[in-house]
């Protein structure tokens, strides 16, 4: 089949930077589903970008899609036939499938016998197909904010202004409102402004690169860090090197440039942080430090293309960052005037949610509950003293000339309250407890290192989560104004990876006893299901099935950590044939008991753990082994007491890898049982006394999980 490579380039006003690369990767996942969809082959996707461009080049399209030939069912056999004569259904099926009447035929469906055809479609050209359907690729392209323009119905994140959509060397026939789609690109702003021909498809990267633009944002990230560190090393010293940093620069140039700049020295006795984040936040420049780590008086900034008169341009730039590091220094001189104890002070008048009070207040609230929690976690060994100091300051900083008017600072708040603590002589590991209740505060972010700032992150995620919840701020759709969601996150990720035996209910209820106006009983519910709902996406990117995650949630554990490992070792057994019998087994034990209306009580499986490992399992459900008259279940009863202490005793090391298989083995077992026992039997004493065995059955089951919930293979839609 012929093949030709396509390029389509959406040209438009600058894109702030950080909508970019989620745009274009949106992009080519949408294109890629679609040409699946409409049957054309391709090679390569290859995606470039610029802060004025999307642009695609796919290699290798076919330029035609292959004949098509499908089977398509109609109506039932008992409604297409009357007499030996094709009803009206019949004819109207085979008209509306371009088939003639005798063409079709009968198939089985699991559903019964029903008239069938074989539908034949020709294939489209490429052409064709992509004219068609690139509006539709473009304007469903997602951002966090949207401009709309024209005739009032385009959006996007900026006014689209040229479009080039190349087969081979040939133009497709394409309109996007006002605009057609050409061949003309545009080269860089300032250095090469005027439209840039591309003669075919294959030649976009190199066309562009004459026109002063580096298509490419792989290779225009290396060249600005390859440039960033040249500069650094002419300063003697060595780049910081930042990431995030060197993914915004990325999207503000096309062709990157560098220069070196150098501020007073005297700068440098500010915090760290204060002065590369005076570099960053708005400048977008890069520090430097020399080989022991220690910033030096100088930095790099990346051009938008080389300048006609560098030195003026440095110039500029090393006054803007002057008047950035005066302020700063203002800030921190007149902050640690107040001292901490001022800062907190100050706390008093700022609001914090209107109706439910100051952030004075908030800050009791989070020493109460950081004191709860550390109750419930002798493992960690916490200095309580210093948890209470840090849990008093660690909001002092809100109240700083730093945080509140320098705008630039604003996510130093943490850090800035950790290094006014150290500037007034306190002891490193509070200070850093106050820094560390701020992590982690982006996705992929560090989690804190001690105990106390552990505990501390923990106590005001939850805080936060409670009170703004309450307030009427809960997430809904796309609107999360005050990051709910990202704040679950950080809660689970604390709990998961510092591996902290904690309880989601219970820490729900400590945080709600914040508030003694709330009932805990009327707000649990929802603040549970939220965070419930958080983990259940991030264990999905663990590979658990959903129907795995409900199984265990529905044994009403809300231990983190217990809860992954449940999820993990049983969604391990999936495929298991002795598991399928013990997950059809359980089901028929719960089927049993609903039609006897003999519950099982969620809250009696294994409820004491600590009492049931101290002496031999006993059943919750009175009832007598000794009248267990059938083989079968006389082997299940005893399988069961053998198994129960290993199950236990793994349940308690979260083992749960070894309980879940020893659980398994059960299954056979008790697939026999129902073989070979009928448990609602005539004599009344004999199914009362199975029915019993049955609901102690099914509360050992129901502490691993709610079997009903697992969908076996086979099962699936």
């Amino acid at each position: 089949m012929d093949k030709k490579p396509f390029l389509l380039e959406i040209g438009c006003e600058e894109i702030p930077a950080g909508y970019v690369m989620p745009a274009l990767g949106q992009f080519a996942e949408e294109t890629v589903n679609w040409l699946r969809a409409e049957r054309l082959g391709h090679g390569e996707i290859r995606r470039f970008a610029t802060p004025r461009r999307l642009a695609l080049l796919i290699e290798d399209l076919d330029l035609r899609q292959e004949d098509h030939e499908e089977e398509v069912t109609g109506p039932p056999m008992s409604a297409a036939y009357s007499g030996g004569e094709p009803t009206k259904a019949a004819l109207g099926f085979a008209r509306g499938h371009g088939v003639a009447p005798g063409e079709l035929y009968s198939v089985e469906t699991p559903k019964g016998e029903y008239l069938a055809a074989r539908k034949r479609s020709e294939g489209r050209s490429a052409a064709e197909i992509l004219a068609a359907g690139l509006t539709e690729r473009v304007l469903a392209l997602r951002f966090p904010k949207t401009m709309i323009w024209g005739d009032g119905r385009l959006r996007f994140a900026r006014p689209i202004r040229w479009l080039v959509a190349l087969l081979g060397d040939e133009v497709l026939p394409w309109d996007l409102g006002a605009l057609r789609a050409g061949r003309a690109s545009h080269g860089h702003r300032l250095l090469a402004p005027g439209p840039v021909e591309i003669p075919a498809a294959g030649d976009y990267e190199e066309t562009l690169a004459g026109a002063h633009v580096v298509a490419d944002p792989a290779a225009r990230r290396e060249r600005i860090l390859e440039l960033a560190r040249e500069h650094a090393k002419e300063m003697g010293g060595r780049l910081v090197e930042d990431e995030r940093l060197a993914d915004t620069v990325n999207f503000l140039v096309e062709e990157p440039a560098a220069l070196a700049g150098r501020f007073d020295e005297s700068f440098l006795t500010l915090p760290r942080e204060v002065v590369s984040t005076a570099m960053k936040s708005h400048q977008r420049y890069f520090s430097v430090e020399d080989r022991k780590g220690r910033l030096l008086p100088g930095f790099v900034v990346i051009l938008n293309g080389a300048r006609p008169e560098p030195e003026a341009v440095r110039r500029g730039n090393e006054r803007v960052l002057q008047a950035r590091l005066e302020d700063a220094r203002f800030y921190w001189d007149e902050d640690r005037k107040a001292g901490l104890d001022g800062l907190q002070a100050r706390l008093e008048t700022v609001l914090w949610i209107e109706g439910f009070g100051s952030v004075a207040e908030r800050s009791g609230r989070l020493r109460r509950l950081a004191l709860r929690m550390a109750e419930s976690l002798p493992e960690l060994e916490l200095d309580r003293e210093s948890l209470d100091w840090a849990a008093r300051y660690c909001k002092a900083d809100l109240a700083s000339e730093m945080i509140k008017d320098g705008k630039e600072f604003t996510l130093l708040q943490g850090y800035m309250g950790q290094e006014y603590a150290l500037a007034e002589g306190a002891a490193e590991p509070r200070a850093r407890a106050i820094h560390e209740h701020t992590l982690p505060r982006f996705a992929g972010d560090r989690l804190p290192e001690s105990a106390e700032g552990v505990v501390l992150a923990l106590a005001d995620r939850l805080d936060a989560i409670t009170g703004f919840w309450l307030a009427g701020f809960a997430p809904t759709g796309s609107k999360d104004p005050y990051a709910l969601r990202r704040q679950a996150v950080a809660v689970l990720r604390l709990l998961l990876e510092r591996e902290l035996s904690l309880g989601l209910r219970d820490l729900l209820e400590a945080a709600l006893a914040g508030y003694p106006d709330v009932l805990p009983a009327e707000r649990l519910p929802q603040l549970l299901d939220f965070l419930l709902g958080r983990l259940r996406g991030m264990l999905e990117e663990e590979g658990i099935a959903p129907d795995i995650f409900d199984a265990v949630v529905d044994t009403g554990e809300t231990r983190v950590l217990d809860l992954r490992g449940r999820a993990l070792a049983l969604n391990a057994l999936r495929g298991d044939t002795a598991f399928e019998k013990l997950v059809i087994g359980a089901r028929r034990v719960v089927n049993i008991l609903g039609k006897e209306d003999r519950a099982i009580d969620r809250h009696l499986a294994f409820v004491n753990l600590q009492d049931w490992a101290a002496s031999p399992p006993r059943p919750q459900y009175d009832f007598r082994a000794e009248s267990l008259i059938e083989t079968a279940e006389k082997t299940l009863s005893g399988a069961l007491t053998e198994a129960s202490p290993l199950l236990l005793g793994r349940a308690l090391s979260r083992d749960f890898d070894a309980a879940y298989r020893r659980l398994a083995e059960l299954g056979p077992v008790i697939d026999d049982y129902f073989d070979h026992v009928m448990v609602n039997c005539e004599d009344p004493d004999l199914r009362e006394n199975r029915l019993a065995f049955l609901q102690n059955l099914g509360q050992v089951f129901l502490y691993f999980a709610d079997f009903s919930r697992v969908v076996l293979e086979g099962e699936r839609e």
